[in-house]
């Protein structure tokens, strides 16, 4: 039988807006560290459009962050990678997280015949907040399906309801069900035990809606059994601004031979 407390308030704090113009630069800053990163594969690769931008007088983009970055071609998921823990300047971890998102050995690699289909997402992440409830009920019931982004673990077998224990979430979480990522052990301190855990972007809920399934789908992608493993799971949310490039629409520049990718927010 799960073990449950009073309906849980998430406490989890959003992250300071950006700016348009930090938004617009940071995409620009994504898809031409990619670029840039395809072109050590492929010197052809140099000439693919990145679009223009003008980099914002913003103290934002030199604060650490928790930021993920996230490609698409249509519907499919190219990759998507980050860090739960603001372990660098926003501006450089968009740029980090794009490269290797974009070119994650375990899914289909971004490559220049893909390039003008190609969107890039970026989602900034509030500080993670536990919640005060265990097992998969009652997490389903606290949480608010299209706002919430989840991260799951099982706690100790023996753990009593709400007697805490969560480890630190892992900095790098590569991607296995769009968007939903699987599970990556973070460095471990002398005696903590290993425990399996999982993360979702607040955009996963568009794939499934409905909260139970969504943590139902979340726990498998971590390995973990609905029926087994239900009753200790442990879990934290966070918020998180997202902001996404629009279907890329490719003009000729009148004063380049080249086409400029024109983006915006």
């Amino acid at each position: 039988m799960e073990a449950a407390v009073a309906p849980a308030v998430t406490s989890a704090v959003a992250p300071v807006p950006l700016a348009d113009s930090s938004r617009r630069w940071l995409l620009f800053v994504a898809r031409r560290a990619l670029r840039n990163a395809l072109a050590l594969r492929d010197a052809g690769a140099l000439g693919l459009p990145v679009g223009n931008a003008e980099r914002p007088d913003d103290p934002c983009l030199a604060m650490p962050a928790r930021v993920f970055v996230s490609w698409y071609d249509g519907a499919e998921q190219v990759g998507s990678l980050g860090s739960l823990e603001p372990w660098l300047p926003l501006e450089q971890a968009v740029a980090r997280y794009a490269v290797h998102a974009g070119l994650d050995p375990k899914l289909p690699a971004a490559r220049a015949s893909r390039w003008h289909r190609l969107v890039g997402e970026i989602s900034i992440l509030g500080a993670p907040q536990d919640l005060p409830v265990s097992g998969l009920t009652a997490i389903a019931e606290a949480l608010v399906p299209g706002r919430d982004g989840v991260i799951l673990m099982a706690g100790p077998r023996s753990a009593r309801p709400g007697s805490g224990g969560h480890p630190a979430p892992g900095n790098l979480l590569p991607p296995l069900l769009p968007p939903l990522l699987p599970p990556l052990l973070p460095p471990l301190a002398a005696g903590m035990p290993v425990r399996q855990q999982a993360v979702s972007l607040p955009s996963a809920w568009r794939q499934s809606p409905r909260a139970r399934d969504f943590v139902v789908a979340l726990m498998r992608t971590a390995g973990l059994s609905p029926e087994h493993d239900g009753p200790r799971l442990r879990g934290r949310t966070f918020l998180a601004e997202t902001f996404v490039e629009p279907v890329a629409t490719v003009l000729p520049a009148p004063s380049r031979g080249t086409a400029e990718l024109q983006l915006g927010v």
